[in-house]
């Protein structure tokens, strides 16, 4: 029938006076009847032509003028002025009338920022032509504008890869083509973005937890293409990440570490609770003091020197219950982001680390949720859409029932004491059209303790909060430009109480908030050129102290700490340029202009002379925000990498960071009532310069390897620590007993990582040093005759690994391991005798160590059935804290008695801690 149409047509253009000879691979070259061109094309080649007859009748069209052999690329153009569209069947071409596969150009632009390219840009597609996902992995998707089509040019490919049924974005999926090479991953939105060669392609995606799928593709030019993904609960084991296998060497970034909650599920559950910033201390350069330690140094840096970000916005204390928990509920997150080295250009604040964590997309479908029991903790969150179409929300919460763990804590003065904690994470999240989108997210938790007299702590009860609130607003300008405006303020507060002696009786309240507004910029050039800029503006105010009698019989008077106030302007600018497939570079500059304000009353002391009272000459007074001194200097970010061969490269960075905050601690671990102090007339801001180089190489099998090492050296200029006697708790005079003096810190970082088959897991090892100098012009202010010497939180070995088994799909089983080099103490070497007193002699500061530390801990995760139709899906989660019941010491401290000099040492946990929590999801 087909053959008896083209010859038809073929008679009537003859007999029209327009025919011409179409003899095998010859096409007319003036406009002549579509029947004719195919019959040529179809003469010309092995491919057969489908359609209704009333499709083509009294169509004419041009004839092609490229030679191609690519039978579509002909197509395309002989088409390009008809409705008819086609698509590709194996050697059969259909042709379909008024259907469209692909649409006109309209100009618009991803509201969701694009995920890394090979080459390390990001980008976006400038038009998006809404081709469908058919679901049929063999049908030939069109992606752009056939009349924009360039042989040998690129185009990217961009669109949304969501789950089937319920439309939640899928993070993290990897997203590629195999010839040539090219890869990305979904960000939390589920976009992804590829500059791929125009022409046939076929694009592969792969997530866990989801069923692998192709799509294949006629590129033409930019365009669209979504992609729903099917749960694939049959063989969960069985799919291998790919896009963290290649970012570790492909991507441009070093030093940052990457955490989904996926993961939390081969690390054993802390206490039954699976906690996102407890997994980052397993990874390479992150260590972790112990029990009863709250704070986290990463590459020989203070605990303070870590900015936590939530949506955007700081939270100055990450700790509940000593350290044991962070404040942040995992069920209520999506993701999180830790940056150790090549610090993006766009934070600053902190010297040592920055970590982005992302609060959960809602599902936009239906209400679901997720749920845990446990005999420490049980915590529940929700999310879904408000009604149809509208606006999202997530609400999660978390409280305890602490005084299980307290009754494990055996001979410890903690051990009569009560502890409890709760906190509380809402957003609401809203698509307002193609080119904004708003969220609102806030976060309260509250810690409250009640300690007995015989503590080691001088007071009997506190309290903290954290209280948090971030809008974002996400903009888009055009097909090039888009922006994150962002406002965001953070208060964290604490109060402190003794009430043993009622004529002693005292409360003490201390503050600190922060409000911000930043703008985001982000410009695509093109595939080998992205520019990021922007400004933040920040205001900080720090309460130090406000000390009110409690009680009839109190004795204590008022009296108060002056406020201090600061005010931060930051613009910045970075461009990321990636010439070719092996060599990316980025560039950026930070600079940090920081306000010191009233009120506030200023101490001057005599020129040449410490800072003691005894050389005070006159105090001046600021009035309410009156400019008392600025401090200000660049902050300059460089990062680079190069591909050796497919499966390795090599990276190089440099980043200056700037701090003006900064927390007063006279011990190695963060406690809930050390001070923030902002940096003023006589503090100086700290400076770090960072230099890192790594080396990164996958080993592919039938299992794949990632391996890594990386080394870094680290100057400090301003650090701060105190001098011999300090009393840094309601000082006024805080300069008088501050000492600032030059940090230095280095070291080496070896991961291995496996991340696929029955055994999963990783094991790193970190050496690391972190010295101090202080070498003043006066008597107090040198120690240990300016030398270099450790700081207290120098811990030159550390090694960790975690390990995970699957015996089947429902039965895993989790070893995690951590060894450390104790850390530094100052220890009596001696005695003496003054005015009939007797008196310890300390040797040089922190010439000693504690023991060192070794724990293990084992968990069990046993998941319910995979029907995907049910009401809930649920698994129990079986932990054991501290396998060995190692008594790990915590703290080490004399005691003269009967003229004795005594030493004791404290440890937290010194036997097994067993715990089972039910967990579901609906």
């Amino acid at each position: 029938m087909k053959r008896a149409i083209v010859i038809v047509g073929i008679l009537l253009v003859s007999i029209g006076g327009k025919a011409q000879d179409l003899s095998v691979g010859v096409i007319p070259s003036d406009s002549v009847a579509l029947e004719a061109v195919l019959a040529g094309m179809e003469a010309d080649s092995d491919y057969r032509f489908a359609y209704q007859e009333d499709w083509v009748k009294g169509v004419y069209v041009s004839v092609p003028t490229v030679s191609s052999e690519d039978m579509t690329v002909r197509l395309e153009e002989v088409l390009a002025d008809t409705k008819l569209t086609f698509y590709v069947n194996g050697k059969q071409i259909i042709l379909l009338d008024n259907t469209e596969i692909i649409t006109d150009p309209v100009m618009v632009r991803s509201l969701k920022k694009g995920g890394q390219s090979t080459e390390g840009e990001e980008v976006y597609f400038a038009q998006e032509q809404r081709a469908q996902d058919l679901g049929i992995e063999e049908t030939l998707i069109n992606v752009g504008n056939r009349k924009l089509y360039v042989k040998g040019e690129r185009s990217t490919v961009a669109g949304y890869v969501t789950e089937v049924g319920s439309g939640k974005p899928v993070e993290d999926a990897y997203v590629y083509i195999e010839s040539p090479f090219v890869g990305t991953t979904t960000d939390a939105e589920g976009f992804y973005s590829l500059s791929v060669p125009n022409g046939k392609r076929s694009i592969l995606i792969q997530s866990v937890h989801m069923k692998n799928t192709y799509r294949r593709l006629m590129v033409y030019s930019d365009g669209r293409l979504d992609i729903n993904l099917e749960v694939d609960v049959i063989a969960l084991n069985a799919v291998v990440v790919s896009a963290e296998r290649e970012a570790n060497t492909k991507s441009p970034q070093m030093g940052m570490t990457k955490i989904d909650p996926e993961e939390l599920k081969i690390v054993p559950a802390l206490l039954g609770d699976r906690d996102m910033v407890r997994v980052a201390t397993t990874t390479a350069g992150v260590q972790y003091l112990g029990e009863g330690s709250a704070g986290i140094n990463i590459r020989g840096g203070k605990a303070d020197q870590n900015l936590f970000l939530l949506d955007g916005t700081p939270v100055y204390n990450t700790n509940h219950f000593f350290g044991f928990f962070s404040v942040f509920n995992s069920d209520a997150l999506s993701g999180m982001e830790l940056y150790k080295s090549a610090m993006p250009a766009e934070f600053g604040g902190r010297l040592s680390s920055v970590f982005d964590i992302q609060s959960k997309e809602a599902n936009p479908d239906k209400i679901s949720g997720s749920a845990g029991i446990g005999p420490i903790t049980s915590k529940l969150m929700l999310e879904g859409p408000m009604f149809k179409n509208g606006p999202t929300f997530m609400l999660g919460g978390r409280a305890t029932y602490s005084d299980y763990v307290l009754k494990q804590i055996k001979k410890s003065p903690l051990r009569n004491n009560e502890v409890a904690f709760y906190d509380l994470m809402g957003k609401l999240a809203y698509d307002i059209n193609d080119k904004n989108e708003v969220s609102v997210t806030g976060y309260f938790s509250h810690d409250r303790f009640q300690l007995s007299s015989d503590t080691l702590l001088s007071y009997t009860d506190f309290s903290y909060t954290n209280k948090l609130l971030s809008v974002n607003w996400r903009h888009v300008f055009d097909e090039r430009l888009q922006a994150d405006f962002q406002a965001g303020v953070s208060h964290y507060d604490y109060d402190i109480g003794y009430d043993v002696l009622p004529t002693q009786a005292f409360r003490i309240d201390y503050g600190v908030k922060e409000s911000h507004v930043a703008a985001k910029m982000d410009y695509y050039v093109n595939e080998k050129l992205n520019y990021k800029f922007g400004t933040e503006v920040k205001y900080t105010s720090v309460v130090p102290g406000v000390k009110t009698p409690t009680g009839s019989e109190s004795l204590i008077t008022k009296d108060e700490v002056g406020q201090e106030q600061g005010l931060e302007i930051a613009p910045y600018f970075s461009a990321l340029y990636s010439p070719n497939d092996k060599i990316s570079l980025e560039a950026g500059i930070r600079y940090s202009v920081f306000n010191v304000l009233g009120p506030a009353d200023v101490n001057r002391y005599e020129k040449g002379q410490p800072k003691d009272p005894d050389y005070l000459t006159r105090v001046d007074h600021y009035d309410d925000n009156q400019l008392i001194k600025t401090y200000q200097g660049p902050e300059y970010r460089f990062s680079s990498r190069y591909m050796l061969n497919e499966t390795s490269s090599v990276k190089a960075s440099y980043n200056r960071t700037r701090q003006n905050i900064h927390l007063l601690l006279n011990s190695s671990s963060i406690a809930p009532t050390d001070m923030w102090r902002l940096s003023n007339a006589h503090i100086k801001p700290q400076i770090a310069d960072q230099v890192s180089v790594g080396y990164y190489r996958n080993f592919y099998g039938k299992h794949t390897l990632e391996a890594s090492a990386e080394v870094y050296y680290k100057d400090i200029q301003n650090l701060l620590d105190f001098k011999v006697g300090a009393d840094l708790q309601f000082n006024k005079d805080i300069e008088t007993d501050l000492l600032q003096g030059d940090g230095r810190s280095y070291g080496v970082e070896l991961s291995l990582k496996k991340s696929s088959g029955w055994l999963t897991g990783w094991i790193n090892y970190t050496y690391s040093r972190s010295m101090i100098r202080l070498d003043g012009n006066f008597p107090d202010e040198v120690i240990n005759g300016g030398s270099f010497f450790p700081t207290g939180y120098d811990k030159p070995h550390y090694i960790n690994s975690v390990t995970n088994y699957k015996f089947t799909r429902r039965l895993t089983m989790t070893l995690n391991l951590v060894y450390a080099t104790g850390v530094p103490t100052t220890y009596p070497t001696g005695k003496y005798t003054f005015q009939s007193s007797e008196n310890l002699l300390y040797s040089k500061r922190n010439a000693y160590r504690i023991p060192d530390y070794f724990r293990m801990d084992l968990g069990v995760n046993i998941e319910g059935n995979h029907k995907i139709k049910k009401l809930a899906h649920s698994f129990w989660s079986f932990s054991v804290y501290n396998v060995l019941g190692r008594d790990n010491v915590y703290s080490v401290f004399f005691k003269v008695e009967d003229g004795e000099v005594k030493g004791y040492k404290m440890s937290v946990f010194s036997n097994p801690i067993p715990t089972i929590t039910y967990n579901f999801t609906f």
